[in-house]
């Protein structure tokens, strides 16, 4: 097996990582047997060698690819680490029309590990491609935050410009990646600057569509909206031309609130929230209760039910009440919002390059938030509605117009169940009017009747997830996206909740009723966030 056949078990393996395969299969690689499988591949690259010798190394696959490329690309650092062994190329380009070096290709998928051996081993660290792309200008283009940050702890020259005149930031900009564009303008890449085509970022940010990175360049670094490029374009007109309408109404607003003398009412965003944040969902609840509900209960259910149904009634009240106590804490009361513009994420930035665990698997950035520039404790994540960072993030709930978190989630689970016992009493009070009344009481409200069941079967699922995370130590986002936090996974890569200590302590600590029993911290070298 030459150097094409060893490429294509790489090919197979980067596209079939074990995790992914269908593990019913005989030759699925389970993973468990994942560091018997790559040893295998690393045994099978020396067997290549000690046969053929090592100027197979030097062979290029039919695509102009050397074997470091491929293994760049899926981060076997055991394997490049081979070849560098034996003298082979990790700095040869492409023989195609890109020419881009294994370097570039470890940045592709965020490989920190590969690129800090590639250094070590005296590659360049601002070494271009044929289209003039740097490393640090790859990592951007995937969005691949802490390599970047990894890059710019080493001295990445962040001022780097492609053939086209687009910086880091241009790019970044132009696929959506709002949080290296924070880290990058942090650094000092300047978002005003024009490629050779008098675009400025927020220009490729309108092109491509991304109301994130719009509003991030326009509300934190108040770039210039109106600049014109060679082709006779604004930002605006850019995203008119391409029918992102969120950002076209976005930027008519910005545009009139920088241009008036007197600070404008916007009436609209009041009322119904601005581009990227409705409040649809609330309306439709406070509608329903408002126009619906509550002159139906008044009206019709009251008057024929009291005396029958007295306690009943007395309980619906009181859940009413605890209700909007509950609704207007949650949705008014900070969540948990972690402090921006931080000292421990300035040392933490600055000590990248003096961070050399890469290989074992430690990573100092991964706990960092470029947007608000502030350490994150475990738990919590940023919200990219309301664009903070949240401690112990459950969920943003459109309902309540708010993230949930560590200082709403009581509140926040007294809504959820006062509005599941009204929902389940008003569906009760309906089953009752029905009996007195027969059909005809329910064709009169046919349609608000199947609103209600709407809202009621929504309050109820909500209600069960909710006391199901409170007795279990676990946030909506940590129960979704499990496998993105390794601390929720055991060593087979299975869930594993280290925080679950028994239905009793779980609910005390939800309720903060007792100190939670692990305290979680941050690691930076010299930085220690609790």
């Amino acid at each position: 097996m030459g150097v094409d056949g060893l490429v294509v078990r790489l090919v197979v393996v980067y596209h079939h990582p074990p995790s992914k395969v269908n593990k019913h299969r005989s030759s699925a690689v389970l993973d468990d047997e994942w560091p018997t499988f790559l040893t295998r591949m690393l045994v099978s690259v020396q067997t290549i060698v000690e046969k053929e010798g090592s100027e197979i190394l030097q062979r290029c696959d039919d695509n102009g690819h050397t074997l470091a490329h491929w293994v760049c690309l899926g981060g076997h650092s055991h394997i490049l680490r081979y070849i560098i062994e034996m003298k082979g190329p990790v700095d040869e380009p492409s023989q195609n029309l890109v020419g881009q070096r294994p370097i570039h290709w470890a940045c592709v998928n965020g490989h920190i590990s590969i690129v800090d051996i590639l250094l070590q081993s005296d590659v360049v660290l601002d070494i271009q491609d044929n289209k003039g792309c740097t490393p640090l200008t790859v990592a951007c283009q995937y969005g691949q935050t802490m390599l970047a940050g990894y890059l710019l702890g080493k001295g990445a020259n962040q001022q780097a410009v492609d053939k086209d005149g687009d910086t880091a930031l241009h790019w970044a900009a132009s696929k959506g990646h709002s949080e290296v564009m924070r880290l990058l303008i942090y650094s000092g890449v300047s978002p005003h600057q024009c490629d050779n085509y008098g675009q400025t970022p927020l220009h490729l940010a309108c092109i491509s569509g991304s109301l994130t990175a719009v509003k991030e360049l326009c509300e934190q670094d108040r770039v210039a909206i109106n600049v014109i490029d060679k082709n006779g374009k604004t930002p605006l007109t850019l995203a008119v031309g391409r029918e992102h309408h969120k950002i076209v109404k976005y930027l008519q607003m910005e545009s009139k609130s920088r241009t008036s003398l007197i600070p404008r009412l916007d009436i609209w965003a009041i009322l119904f929230g601005p581009p990227g944040n409705s409040k649809g969902p609330l309306l439709f609840f406070l509608l329903n209760m408002f126009l619906w509900a509550y002159p139906m209960y008044i009206f019709k259910c009251l008057p024929e039910t009291w005396y029958e149904l007295k306690n009943i009634h007395i309980v619906f009240m009181f859940f009413n009440v605890t209700m909007w106590i509950g609704l207007y804490h949650c949705s008014t009361v900070d969540p948990g919002y972690l402090p921006r513009n931080t000292p421990d994420y300035e040392r933490a930035i600055k000590e990248v390059a003096h961070f050399d665990e890469w290989k074992q698997g430690h990573n100092p950035l991964s706990q960092l938030c470029h947007t608000c520039h502030t350490v994150k404790p475990m738990r919590s994540k940023h919200c990219r509605i309301c664009n903070r960072c949240v401690m112990q993030f459950d969920h943003h709930c459109p309902y309540v117009y708010n993230c949930v978190g560590i200082r709403n989630r009581v509140s926040f689970a007294l809504f959820v169940a006062s509005s599941t016992i009204c929902g389940s009493i008003g569906v009760f009070f309906c089953f009752h009017l029905w009996r007195l009344d027969g059909w005809q009481w329910l064709l009169k409200y046919v349609l608000g009747i199947p609103e209600l069941l709407i809202l009621w079967t929504i309050t109820v699922i909500v209600f069960i997830t909710t006391a199901y995370h409170a007795a279990t130590n676990l946030t909506t986002n940590e129960h979704v996206n499990y496998r993105r936090y390794k601390y929720l996974q055991d060593a087979k890569g299975g869930f594993s909740n280290p925080y679950d200590q028994g239905y009793r302590i779980n609910l005390l600590e939800f309720f903060h009723l007792r100190h939670p029993a692990r305290v979680d911290v941050v690691d930076f070298g010299h930085v220690s966030v609790v």
